[in-house]
């Protein structure tokens, strides 16, 4: 009997790995859901074993009473969390992209520019928030300067990162058919960035509700970490936790949106393939 006819994977002498079905949306969710379900019973126990008072471990059922008794401050002061993440990611990203274009089209810029920007990133921002409000002032500016400063180091790295993968051969087939640096850019260098760029938004999204809420902490009288902040000093732990948990599900939905958004601009690359077809 032939390789042909004893193995499925093989037709015509060519070579088939074997397709993975991808999982189904209901088995994606459910070792989560589980996974989520157990933390939590185990953190309930703990409490309730070790008798340990709210201030110092709420249980997670007194977190939920929490968030539904405070539902209208949570919610309320999110929006203003919200405002000032959405505000200083949208400049961080318009900032980022451009000056990542312009590093790549230019050695003399990539020369001059990119090491500030490797010092600023190495600067610990907690450290120069209270400077914000020395210049700028107390409130909503200094806040989303801060979310600004927090999330525009990813974005123009994996913005440099991919533009600076394009196939050189491909850009030089496209220079010998009179192609301009701005058609190179838009039809070849762009498209082949795009999965990398998406990588930087993924992380700069879910950076920014951080950045904001630190911003808070010194720069802001609303927004869910002044919330935080006060919860803390008061020692309303409860309060607190339902503040971070209210944070957590912002970021987490912030991540889905970018990965929507990722899916529907790039479905043509592997990253958003359903499952492996390797069979590894």
């Amino acid at each position: 009997m032939s390789v042909e006819a004893s193995d499925p994977t093989v037709r015509g002498g060519a070579w088939r790995t074997p397709r993975v079905a991808a999982p189904s949306r209901a088995a994606a969710w459910l070792l989560p859901a589980a996974s989520a379900l157990i933390g939590l019973a185990l953190w309930e126990a703990a409490v309730a074993y070790f008798g340990l008072p709210a201030y110092l471990l709420p249980a997670p059922s007194a977190v939920v009473q929490a968030i539904f008794t405070y539902r209208s401050v949570l919610i309320s002061q999110l929006a203003f969390t919200a405002f000032a993440a959405a505000a200083g990611f949208a400049i961080a990203l318009v900032l980022g992209i451009v000056f990542g274009a312009a590093i790549t089209a230019s050695r003399t810029v990539d020369r001059m520019l990119y090491p500030w920007l490797v010092i600023s990133h190495a600067i610990p921002k907690v450290v120069v928030a209270p400077l914000f409000i020395v210049w700028i002032g107390f409130g909503l500016k200094s806040e989303i300067l801060f979310v600004v400063v927090f999330t525009f180091f990813p974005i123009i790295v994996n913005t440099v990162t991919g533009l600076k993968s394009a196939d050189p051969d491909l850009l030089q087939l496209a220079r010998s058919m009179g192609a301009t640096r701005w058609e190179a850019l838009t039809k070849i260098r762009i498209p082949t960035a795009l999965p990398s760029i998406f990588a930087g938004i993924k992380i700069s999204a879910t950076l920014a509700p951080v950045g904001a809420v630190i911003g808070e902490f010194v720069a802001s009288n609303n927004g869910l970490g002044h919330v935080l902040i006060q919860a803390v000093g008061s020692l309303e732990t409860t309060l607190a936790f339902a503040a971070v948990f209210v944070i957590s599900v912002f970021g987490i939905a912030i991540w889905y949106a970018a990965e929507w958004v990722e899916r529907a601009s790039i479905p043509w690359h592997a990253s958003q393939r359903g499952g492996s077809n390797t069979g590894f």
